[in-house]
């Protein structure tokens, strides 16, 4: 063996990671998950307490259920030295019916170690119940996610100083009033998601936050009457959704000076959505960028329909317009919102231009005339995004339009559904691509994952995690 041979087995044979200190060791192992961090423990001893002292305890009985899981988290968490913090806890129980008593010592195990985010989920038959002891005991959280099978019980005087995250996920929540109460004591509150819940009682809720910027709120009534305020002069990002069959209120206290960003998603089985939709939109008509889910351009459209005299309100701070087309859409819904957007800059179409079960429902009406022209398209709209778009003509009739009246328009994406390269559709949009000067149209085939990406992406999406 040569002089290089040899200094290279020297280094081999030198353990450097594992002389660095426990802090970055420690710092290491909390960005895999726990139990690839856990195997690191047969590299030798020096590794095992490493192990232990994770910041970060992620435990889910998905695919070890029953005493194997139990013994799994006591190893690391009611063994854990008491003098060890815990930065994450989460865990997720869908077995939990067979170890209720351990799930309990655990959460309380880890509230009481300055514990600053908590994930519940539970999948289990009967709900596992959060009760006032465990608000008491969230004096250092500031991330709290509750989510399946859990029954909160929201009482008088539960402070929650450091809360900057709480997300409620289809659990049962005592009473609508429960959660305005909780509301006021969590003064440093950002970000708030409530969806699909179950209240017990109650028909008044109130969303209130000095600094609360993100709302997502979904909320299911199919009987009750219920009436919601919402009080966020700070909100910043809107997601707000309504499944109901009664009717429903939702009203802002201050017209939200702040908004940026809303989605406005109402489900309506009672034909009683028309005012809440036209409501809602009349109140955050400054937003800049809005997303319209196609439950909410079906109520839009049969009011249309049913000749309803509603008045359009103007949109002037709209840059971006996110619409889904559904079999209900009206000819002239689009023309009335880009009639009232006159700054609007980017248009997206992420469900494609016609009815994925009724393409004759798209309407050839869509074009424009030239006295009738929106604002926007000649001195504003710069982008367009159409996805699935099946080659039939009313749809490119509208890609004419739009580029024959889009002065403005820099960047058309068109995502092909199903649609061969020999079609007649297929030809007359690159006939389309090659007799462009100004803008740029692109079409993308629908494998192409990789392309599309990069044209289309999602409008709103609040990320608590």
């Amino acid at each position: 063996m040569n002089s290089t041979s040899k200094k290279l087995a020297n280094i081999c044979e030198v353990d450097r990671i594992s002389d660095l200190p426990d802090s970055l060791l420690i710092a290491i192992l909390a960005l895999l998950p726990i139990k690839p961090a856990v195997r690191t423990c047969i590299l030798s001893k020096r590794w095992r307490p490493l192990c232990e002292s994770l910041p970060n305890l992620d435990f889910t009985d998905g695919r070890n259920p029953g005493i194997h899981f139990i013994d799994f988290v006591d190893k690391f968490l009611m063994r854990r030295p008491n003098n060890l913090k815990i930065a994450k806890f989460l865990l997720e129980c869908y077995r939990g019916d067979y170890y209720r008593d351990r799930v309990n010592e655990w959460i309380m195990n880890a509230l009481g170690r300055d514990l600053k985010e908590m994930h519940l989920f539970f999948g289990s038959q009967t709900c596992m119940n959060w009760s006032k002891i465990y608000f008491d005991m969230c004096t250092s959280v500031e991330v709290l996610l509750l989510s399946g099978k859990i029954s909160v019980e929201i009482r008088e005087n539960v402070t929650l100083s450091r809360l900057r995250v709480l997300g409620f996920d289809h659990v049962t929540i005592s009473s609508y009033e429960s959660i305005g109460k909780l509301l006021l004591n969590c003064p440093v509150l950002e970000d708030l998601i409530i969806v699909d819940c179950e209240w017990l009682t109650g028909n008044s809720l109130s969303i209130c936050g000095p600094v609360l910027k993100r709302l997502s709120c979904c909320l299911i009534s199919y009987d009750e009457v219920l009436r919601t305020l919402i009080d966020t002069p700070r909100l910043e990002n809107l997601k707000i959704g309504c499944y109901t069959g009664g009717d429903n209120d939702i009203l802002f206290k201050l017209n939200l000076p702040f908004l940026k960003i809303a989605e406005i998603d109402i489900w309506d089985e009672m034909g009683k959505g028309v005012d809440c939709v036209f409501g809602l939109l009349k109140q955050i008509n400054h937003v800049k960028i809005l997303t319209l889910p196609d439950s909410t351009v079906e109520i839009l459209s049969l009011a249309y329909d049913d000749n309803g005299h509603y008045e359009f309100p103007p949109f002037h701070n709209l840059t971006e317009l996110v619409i889904n087309v559904n079999e209900c859409f009206h000819e002239t819904l689009l023309d009335d919102f880009l009639q009232n957007s006159p700054n609007l800059e980017s248009l997206k179409f992420p469900q494609g231009l016609v009815s994925s079960c009724f393409h004759e429902s798209f309407r050839s009406s869509w074009g424009w005339s030239q006295s009738r022209v929106p604002k926007c398209l000649s001195t504003h709209l710069k982008t367009v995004y159409i996805r699935t778009f099946h080659g039939i003509y009313d749809e490119l009739a509208f890609v004419k339009c739009l580029l024959a009246y889009g002065s403005a328009l820099r960047y058309v994406a068109i995502e092909i559904s199903n649609l061969s390269i020999d079609a007649e559709a297929w030809q007359e949009l690159l006939n389309l691509q090659s007799e462009l000067t100004t803008c740029k149209l692109k079409i993308i085939d629908k494998n192409e994952t990789c392309s599309l990406l990069l044209v289309y992406h999602k409008v709103y999406e609040v990320n608590f995690l």
